[in-house]
């Protein structure tokens, strides 16, 4: 039964259409990181042999094609075993509108031209790749409205495939802001076009009294578009929506992974630099006050990030030929690694004879210090990756 096995990871072929060519283009297809969510945790579709599901879209609205081919399918009775359905697993993913016919697929790329983004323009800038100019607009929706809503739905799919344990979220609930970024190209007939190449999800929690405070829930560059500092715009716009909001406490994120970890740490530790009051030798004397009050009014940074910011700057300034600077900088660290190891003495210890009291006490000081000891260890070599993208965006 092994050829009839097959990796969903590779079964499904993804594709954003700009023009009737991209569909017969191999080089136009990416494919999922995932697909634990859709075809169960050992991502595997059983009954088909050289299967590949066609999941396509128009690039700017999002009309999608669903086809599915294969060489041969098992013998349900020879062998007592039913193919995988399917479309079965995919029906609560999708839009129930698609396309089967690639025809009638094909007819609708010549209205993408009329898809205009959803929402407020909140940002715009061009990027230069590959010797061209690209154009890039973002757009914030804060209120609902039933044909972004299907737009949209379509369009977050694509987090079950890129995003661990993600969600698809709700958009009836009005505390939910949607920021899309969009590419403006020209298609064949010379017509502007907008594409998605990516968004973000923040959900607007209470603040008591009377405050918000907004949290990043996803954010998500669509795999045509990765590895080209697209994210940390899309995160900085997120920051320029929130900055004049008198109303935000500061912004959080939902259990950040490594790499968005690593993206947020660049884009914030790059926006520290360019304080007004940055200075590096107030920052080395830890006298950085004034810089982190002006930091937090800018970009609502929350007070977690902002000492992270700080330890990434430190560390690049810091000497670590200098074993007593390095060492320095490696105690500041330390003590906030420590913060949550802090506890008073116990009552059961309190009733203990002094002695015994203190060797506990001792003992559980000596595996503090070694789980710090990893846990720096651990931390700065993600840091070194932050300062190495920094100092090459310093220096451009």
């Amino acid at each position: 039964m092994e050829q009839y096995i097959v990796s969903s990871n590779s079964a499904l072929e993804l594709k954003l259409v700009r023009k009737p060519s991209d569909i017969n283009d191999p080089k136009a297809a990416f494919y999922p990181d995932m697909t634990y969510q859709v075809f169960g945790n050992m991502e595997k579709i059983f009954g088909y042999k050289d299967l590949v599901v066609k999941m396509y879209y128009t690039a700017c609205s999002l009309k999608l094609y669903i086809n599915i081919n294969y060489s041969s399918k098992v013998d349900s009775e020879k062998f007592g075993m039913n193919p995988d359905n399917i479309m079965e697993k995919l029906k609560d993913y999708i839009t129930p509108n698609f396309h089967s016919n690639i025809d009638v697929f094909e007819k609708c790329l010549e209205d993408e031209p009329s898809f205009k983004p959803y929402g407020n323009q909140l940002d715009q800038f061009i990027l230069n790749h590959n010797e061209e100019n690209k154009k890039f607009e973002v757009y914030v929706i804060e209120d609902e409205n039933t044909e972004f809503k299907e737009y949209f739905n379509q369009l977050q799919t694509f987090v079950l495939w890129y995003i661990d344990s993600s969600n698809i979220i709700d958009f009836d609930d009005s505390k939910w802001k949607i920021f899309i970024m969009y590419e403006i190209f020209k298609n064949e007939n010379g017509d502007l076009c907008y594409t998605p190449v990516g968004y973000s999800t923040i959900y607007e929690y209470y603040a008591y009294p009377d405050k918000i405070r907004p949290r990043i829930s996803q954010m998500l560059i669509l795999p045509p578009f990765q590895r080209k500092g697209l994210c940390a715009k899309l995160l900085n716009s997120v920051y320029k929506h929130y900055a004049t909001k008198s109303d935000v406490i500061d912004i959080t994120v939902e259990s950040p992974n490594d790499e968005f970890q690593l993206v947020r740490d660049f884009v914030d530790v790059t926006n520290f630099h360019n304080l007004k009051t940055f200075d590096e030798e107030k920052l080395k004397k830890l006298h950085y006050q004034e810089m982190v009050k002006e930091f937090k009014n800018l970009y609502k940074v929350n007070q977690k990030q902002v000492r992270r910011v700080i330890e990434i700057i430190l560390l690049k300034i810091t000497n670590r030929q200098n074993k007593d600077e390095y060492e320095k900088y490696k105690k500041f660290v330390k003590t906030r690694l420590n913060w949550p190891f802090q506890k008073k003495p116990t009552k059961l210890m309190l009733a203990m004879p002094a002695e015994e009291a203190e060797k506990i006490q001792k003992g559980d000081s000596l595996v503090k210090l070694e789980d710090l000891d990893i846990e720096y260890n651990e931390l700065e070599p993600s840091y070194d990756k932050v300062i190495k993208r920094v100092e090459v965006s310093l220096s451009v």
